[in-house]
């Protein structure tokens, strides 16, 4: 697995009173990245150059670019022949990851063994440029799709604030970003759009990876457009579509070649799974698509080791 420091210029900034810290103990804390897929994109480049983390008891901690290294970024994101801009002191100015890169059980290491306040974490907020682009006219941040065509993505306030995290006393803890790009990369009149819906953070050693193979005859043969949807239990039986009151807690889609398909970083909890045989249909903006549901798996426990479900 690949790994980036990018604890240069991490700055702790006390602010207020009143801290769950435990008398400012302190706890270690990694980062990655990973992504669930999204249909019809090559590639998703994701282009950041700080990540900053809010202590409920008012501090704040951020790293930016000064230890970044720019053989670390994704190829595919940057166009040939150019390379990442570097600031004044010929640093990078910025990270770009191909999430496509980071599927299912696969992730990327970020941040390694940075030291933290200890206590309860509110937000995490990565600062995505949505702005800006290389000489030849291709966004730091931008998709690739099937056609080939780039486009630049957005993102509001130019920041994702997602979930909080703990951090415990004297412990290491190793956390990874989720990005599930059918629900948070969204194409409507303003462009792609990366938004936080979707996006979870979770702590590594409480997850797992649901995987298994589907046999073709159950979609006609064709599973060009087939997704294993995965549901908790607290829908209770309601098997609803993206965007739904009742949608499922993540995709993925099912290689039409193989027949496999994989889920990573998934909470430990008990799960109903749906055999879809036309996910492309599904739009993430709107509840009510109508999907061709082949099979229903129910109530299957995910535990440290994974589990496989085949259908």
């Amino acid at each position: 697995m690949k790994k980036l420091f990018i604890a240069g210029m991490a700055s702790l900034v006390l602010a207020g009173c009143g801290s769950d810290s435990n008398d400012q103990t302190t706890g270690q804390v990694s980062l990655g990245m990973s992504d669930a897929p999204v249909d019809g994109l090559k590639n998703v480049c994701v282009a950041f150059n700080k990540i900053t983390v809010h202590h409920s008891g008012g501090s704040e901690t951020s790293w930016g670019t000064t230890s970044f290294a720019a053989d670390q970024s994704s190829a595919s994101c940057i166009p040939n022949g150019l390379s990442i801009p570097l600031d004044l002191n010929g640093n990078p100015e910025f990270m770009v990851i191909n999430l496509l890169d980071y599927q299912g059980s696969n992730a990327l290491q970020v941040l390694s063994d940075e030291v933290l306040l200890a206590g309860k974490y509110t937000q995490m907020r990565l600062s995505v440029l949505e702005k800006g682009s290389y000489t030849d006219g291709t966004p730091y941040s931008h998709v690739v799709t099937d056609t080939d065509a780039v486009e630049g993505i957005r993102v509001p306030s130019g920041e994702l604030k997602l979930d909080g995290f703990t951090v415990e006393a004297d412990a290491t803890q190793a956390y990874t970003i989720e990005f599930d790009l059918r629900k948070s990369m969204v194409l409507n009149a303003n462009g792609y759009q990366l938004k936080p819906r979707g996006v979870r953070v979770v702590e590594n050693t409480s997850v797992a990876t649901i995987s298994g193979k589907v046999d073709a005859a159950n979609c006609s043969s064709d599973l060009s457009n087939a997704f294993v949807y995965l549901y908790p239990l607290s829908n209770g039986g309601q098997f609803g579509d993206l965007g739904s009151e009742n949608e499922p807690l993540t995709s993925a889609a099912v290689d039409q070649t193989t027949g496999q398909y994989a889920i990573g970083y998934l909470p430990l909890d008990t799960y109903d799974l749906n055999l879809v045989c036309n996910g492309n249909e599904d739009d993430p903006e709107q509840a009510g698509d109508t999907l061709i549901v082949d099979q229903t798996i129910l109530d299957q426990i995910l535990g440290t080791d994974g589990l496989t479900v085949n259908f």
